[in-house]
């Protein structure tokens, strides 16, 4: 079954902002890695513990945020490059911290508080970004090898020690290719929506 993500706004919208497509990207990405963790579990990767899902899903969308601001450098200007990726970071931080509350929620399904997630994965954030920044990247060709074998790693580390190299070898060769292809085609479609913030682009 194809992944359906965002790609438009529906007609008679008010124009878009910077902010909003990142909040469009975001929620894109969370969709895409959602979508990429189960397809693990489709092929017997265990996940034991819905705590562990939500490390799978971070490592996710790190890794198409990290994308995105690749993408988007040749094209913003370092302004709204960093509006853009604050943005987007900042919906995917609310994202996790929703989830968590509810995974935490008693037997009244109300949502438990939850302290210092949105700064654990700034933190996390700022962390991957150190580290795929050493990797290759083209604008033609995506993720070089080295980019796609540190976040394979970065799953197979969240999934734990059993089958470790076969996941780094599906998500190298099939999970991440598929929600990288789906994040990508959908965040083009949106980008041109984006009003510059000033006609200064250097």
């Amino acid at each position: 079954m194809s992944l359906r993500l965002r790609n438009r706004w529906t007609q008679g919208e008010r124009p878009r902002s910077l902010e909003d497509i990142a909040s469009a990207a975001a929620s894109n990405a969370w969709r895409a890695a959602c979508n990429g963790v189960l397809n693990l579990e489709n092929e017997d990767f265990e996940t034991r513990t819905q705590d562990q899902r939500l490390e799978l899903i971070q490592e996710f969308v790190i890794f198409l945020l990290h994308l995105a601001d690749r993408r988007v450098s040749e094209r913003f200007s370092q302004e709204e490059r960093i509006r853009f990726v604050t943005g987007m970071a900042l919906r995917l931080a609310g994202l996790l911290e929703e989830n968590l509350a509810e995974l935490k929620a008693g037997p009244d399904r109300v949502p438990a508080p939850v302290d210092g997630v949105r700064e654990a994965f700034v933190d996390k954030v700022n962390a991957r970004s150190d580290e795929y920044a050493e990797c290759r990247y083209s604008a033609e060709e995506g993720p070089g090898f080295s980019l796609w074998r540190s976040f394979a790693a970065r799953i197979s580390e969240a999934l734990g020690p059993g089958n470790r190299q076969w996941a780094i070898d599906q998500v190298m060769a099939i999970d991440g290719p598929e929600a990288v292809e789906a994040f990508d085609s959908a965040l083009e479609s949106l980008l041109p929506t984006v009003q510059p913030a000033s006609p200064d682009r250097s």
